[in-house]
């Protein structure tokens, strides 16, 4: 028993130290000339620069810490060679290349491809099938590693799809891992996702949102989905969001095409009230307005799990169901054509 608890100590001792020290990545890549800058960056829901060296006999060593294992993209670029010696734009080189970093020692080598560990393998291997964003390509992957931090970072990116799952699709991501005992902090999040998900499926009933009239009136989006009248559309929008404002006329031109069929709500997702108000001043619409109050906001983006936030726009039934998620005025012209009303 006393050795038992003497290799656990041991053990948590080494993952302590490991996430103490964090990572370093060490390179050689003799095809990229001295002063060449290189760089690791987290990119999963932002760009966060890690850490940053500079090439020296086509080596260079970058050092940081991520909190978990993290999706991130290697770069190298001429640029300060450019400038200090006044070479033309066309000789700017850039080099990508996407990663998974954890606190571990990695390397690159001549083909710019990291090695080291086993996440690191399963993203080399993943990279290998073709594009991850297909899903085709991220389900065959999926399918051969449950417990894969990798397959964690795909699964969860699907469910970021606030209605516009089915349930059977919610059902086999629900399935598609066992465990990721390389990653808690992902596992939690992924199993949050999922009962999350459920509950935001095609066809489920809205989930509802505090928002705000113009007047400041505090109420509940279901409020104002009529149930006597056809569908709605409700037009997630923001201020800061050029291509919501740019589809305002094209919505203008549907609501008038659909009138008596389809009516539109307006809802904005900005914290700032005084610009939101600018911009409606700006941009004056004939449909109502309203906007999502601090708590409406954090529900908004939580528990309808909206990845890429605005434009987003659904489609609700009189019943208060959501018929259809949909991103662009395309989208939606294109599904109301093919489903006639």
């Amino acid at each position: 028993m006393r050795k038992i608890f003497l290799s656990l100590f041991l053990l948590w001792t080494v993952m302590l130290t490991a996430q103490e020290r964090g990572f370093t990545i060490k390179g050689y890549i003799p095809s990229l000339p001295d002063g060449t800058e290189v760089g690791i960056d987290a990119v999963e829901d932002s760009i966060i620069g890690l850490a940053t060296s500079v090439v020296k006999n086509g080596r260079f060593e970058l050092h940081g810490q991520v909190k978990h294992p993290v999706l991130a993209s290697f770069t190298a670029n001429n640029l300060k060679l450019v400038e200090a010696h006044h070479w033309p734009d066309d000789s700017i080189k850039w080099h990508y290349e996407d990663c998974f970093v954890s606190n571990a020692n990695l390397t690159i080598g001549p083909d710019f491809k990291l090695t080291g560990t086993q996440i690191q393998a399963d993203c080399n291997e993943l990279m290998a099938l073709g594009d991850w964003r297909d899903a085709a390509v991220a389900w065959r992957f999926i399918d051969k590693h449950p417990q894969s931090v990798v397959s964690a970072f795909l699964v969860n990116g699907m469910l970021k799809a606030g209605f516009g799952l089915t349930d059977s699709e919610v059902e086999r991501l629900g399935r598609a891992l066992t465990g990721v005992p390389a990653d808690t902090l992902r596992w939690k999040e992924y199993q949050w996702r999922v009962a999350m998900a459920r509950k935001a499926t095609i066809g489920s009933p809205l989930i509802d949102l505090e928002i705000k009239n113009t007047a400041g009136k505090v109420m509940r989006l279901s409020d104002q989905i009529p149930t006597d009248q056809g569908l709605v559309l409700i037009d997630f929008w923001a201020s800061w969001c050029g291509q919501c404002i740019a589809a305002f006329p094209e919505l203008q031109r549907l609501m008038t095409e659909y009138k008596g069929k389809v009516s539109l709500i307006g809802l904005s997702i900005d914290t700032n009230d005084t610009a939101w108000r600018r911009a409606m001043a700006k941009h004056p619409h004939a449909w109502p307005q309203y906007c999502t109050t601090p708590g409406g906001y954090k529900d908004l983006f939580q528990k309808y799990q909206i990845g890429n936030g605005v434009p987003y726009f659904l489609l609700v039934s009189p019943a208060r169901k959501v018929v259809k998620a949909l991103h662009t005025v395309d989208e939606i012209e294109a599904f109301l054509k093919n489903n006639p009303i």
